[in-house]
This record gives C-alpha cells, sequence and structure tokens, in this order.
C-alpha cells in the first residue's frame, strides 16, 4: 500500500516538475521524511502485520494461570501491572493477550523493551533475501509464480520455522542460525500447509489480475512503467469487484492456510524454549512427542481443528485493527507529503 502511494506521488511530482529544478533543501525534506516515517512504516508492515499475528494464531484461549515474567529490568511486565485483586481473579475470565494491539505491544516490550517489537527481524531479512534469490531462478526458467513460490519456500521450511519459534518464544543467547530445526524434520512437518499458504497467497493476486484482464481494465503495462493508462468510467465498479474478490480470498484463503502453517510450525518448538504468550504445546491433546512413537507435531487437520471459534474472532478483529493503523499510517503520509510536493514546486526554477 505505502509503496502504491509513494509511486504515484513520486510519479505526479515528475509529471508536474516537467523541465524544472528542484531547491537544494527539497532533498533535505525528503531524506527527512524517510527518517520520519521510515520507523513507523516497519513498525506497522513488521511488527503488527508479522509479530502480532503470529502471537495471535499460536496464543492459548484458555490457558491456565499464567503470567509473563518480564526480561527487561527497566520495564514492569505486563502482568505485574493489570494483574486483579485476589478476590477478582477467582471469578474473572482471563483476558487474551493478543485481545487488543496495546496489550500485546506491552505484552512484547515487557520482554526485552523496543528491540522486542522487532524480533526475527534478522532472520526475516535474511529469508528475504534467500527468497528472493530462489525465486528468480525458478522464474528465470519459465515456472509460473503460482508453482514458483510453494517451491521456494518448501526449500527454505527450515529458516520460515525458525523465524516463527523465534517470534513466539522468548530470547536466547543463541544465533537464529542456531535456533533452526533440522531441515528433514521442518520439511516433513510443514511442506504441505507451506504449499497451502504460498499457494493461496499467489492466488489472491493471480485470480483478480486475471479478471482485471478479462473485464478490459485499463491496467498499467509492466514494459511500460512510466505510461499512466487512461482511466474509465467504468473501471469504479469493476475496481470494487476487484476489492471484493482480492478481500474474499485473503479472508478466506490465506488467513485460514497462515494459521495452518505458523500453528503447525509452533508445535516444532523446543521443549526448552519458553513462549511469552500462553501455548498448548498438545494442542489439546492432539500431538504425542516423537519419543513415544507419535509425529512430535500437530497435523494439518488437527492445527485447524484446534483453532476455536473465539480464536477466529479475536484474529479478524486484530487485523481490522492493524488495517486501520495501517491506513491511518497512510493518511498522514499523505497528508505530510503532498503540502511538501507543493512547497517544493513553488520554489523550483525553471529550466530552459
Amino acid at each position: 500500500m505505502y509503496r502504491d502511494i509513494a509511486h504515484a506521488v513520486y510519479k505526479r511530482g515528475q509529471e508536474s516538475m516537467g523541465r524544472y529544478e528542484m531547491p537544494g533543501w527539497g532533498l533535505g525534506l525528503i531524506f527527512l521524511d524517510i527518517l520520519l516515517f521510515m520507523p513507523l512504516i516497519l513498525l506497522v508492515n513488521y511488527s503488527l502485520q508479522h509479530v502480532f499475528i503470529t502471537l495471535a494464531i499460536v496464543e492459548d484461549p484458555s490457558p491456565p494461570a499464567y503470567e509473563p515474567v518480564s526480561l527487561n529490568d527497566d520495564v514492569q511486565s505486563f502482568a505485574e501491572e493489570t494483574a486483579p485483586l485476589s478476590d477478582e481473579a477467582a471469578n474473572a475470565q482471563p483476558r487474551l493477550i493478543t485481545s487488543s494491539l496495546r496489550s500485546t505491544y506491552r505484552t512484547i516490550k515487557a520482554v526485552s523493551g523496543w528491540r522486542s517489537l522487532f524480533r526475527g527481524i534478522a532472520c526475516y531479512f535474511f529469508l528475504g533475501i534467500a527468497t528472493a534469490f530462489l525465486y528468480g531462478i525458478l522464474i528465470g526458467t519459465f515456472i509460473p509464480s503460482l508453482l514458483a513460490a510453494p517451491v521456494c519456500a518448501v526449500a527454505l521450511a527450515q529458516l520460515y520455522t525458525g523465524w516463527t519459534h523465534i517470534v513466539i518464544s522468548t530470547p536466547s543467547s543463541k544465533t537464529f542460525w542456531q535456533r533452526l530445526p533440522p531441515f528433514k524434520k521442518a520439511f516433513h512437518a510443514t511442506a504441505l500447509p507451506t504449499c497451502m499458504y504460498f499457494f493461496a497467497t499467489e492466488l489472491s493476486t493471480f485470480v483478480p489480475r486475471m479478471l482485471a484482464y478479462a473485464m478490459s481494465m485499463n491496467l498499467p503495462d509492466p514494459k511500460k512503467p512510466g505510461v499512466i493508462p487512461k482511466g474509465d468510467v467504468n473501471d469504479v465498479w469493476k475496481g470494487v469487484i476487484l476489492l471484493l474478490v482480492a478481500l474474499g480470498l485473503h479472508v478466506f484463503l490465506v488467513i485460514p492456510t497462515q494459521v495452518i502453517l505458523t500453528r503447525v510450525q509452533a508445535s516444532l518448538l523446543p521443549d526448552e524454549d519458553d513462549t511469552i504468550v500462553p501455548f498448548d504445546r498438545s494442542f489439546g491433546g492432539k500431538v504425542e512427542p516423537a519419543i513415544v512413537g507419535g509425529k512430535g507435531f500437530v497435523t494439518v487437520k488437527d492445527a485447524w481443528q484446534s483453532f476455536s471459534r473465539a480464536s477466529w474472532v479475536r484474529l479478524v478483529k486484530l487485523y481490522v485493527k492493524i488495517f486501520a493503523v495501517g491506513l491511518a499510517l497512510a493518511l498522514v503520509w499523505i497528508a505530510v507529503l503532498v503540502p511538501e510536493m507543493f512547497l517544493i514546486l513553488s520554489h523550483s526554477k525553471k529550466v530552459d
């Protein structure tokens, strides 16, 4: 979303500039905007959309008495600040940590300060680089993206699982590379749900794109990135249809497969690693340890069935709240960038 907004503003600014020279302080103003908004964009795009969502998916909705312990001496634990009185504790229903953005933020921050909001980011960046490399190779061999993305993700199943473990568990002195599960074990457990999730993700963009072509919408030509297609009155209702289709695919296909994959990955968490939210390692008694002859991880079916209706409601509400935060940030960004663009244009010099 932010990339599209930035591209649109840049193109409009480029067209408006024509043969004008930007003032020297204009670049400084743009650099200041980057310093101001990049941390906020990273907070929304990584912390909220990935870390918060992952914790919500694995949190046990019916935990025993649970009190997350602060690992940061300078930050009081969330449980200590909100602990009910003894009489209230016996009657009150336990409030789930991920039931609100504020409680999730306070719990994560209580672990190791503000840095905990970006837990697993080193592994995430490495995973992004590895994914781009493998994906480029597969696409270069003319494998369609609908197949290339799942194949690439399965090949990196060990890294994806390791990232999930880092996000949901307490800090460790080990590097992220040392915390990766054995490849064979990660592949055996997550290959199927990984294929399901990444195929669903690709499908959620492929179907609207094909539908747009079928409805003859005026779409940008990838071979002509500098050309903006002319708008059409009918593109309005066509755009609404595409939006509803994309939203439906994301809600009913992408999110469910993400829940399954994340819960299967979480079931591989080593016993010695503690989690920062209540987590039922047995998934309601469905997971048997490998040492007693069980698989040692939750199956796709059990991962789906063990996610309660209340958990679905909580997760959807969290998605809506995160979308609202992202939209608010985008509006603030536009409110800052548009006046700055006109200010720069008003002080630009015409070049003969």
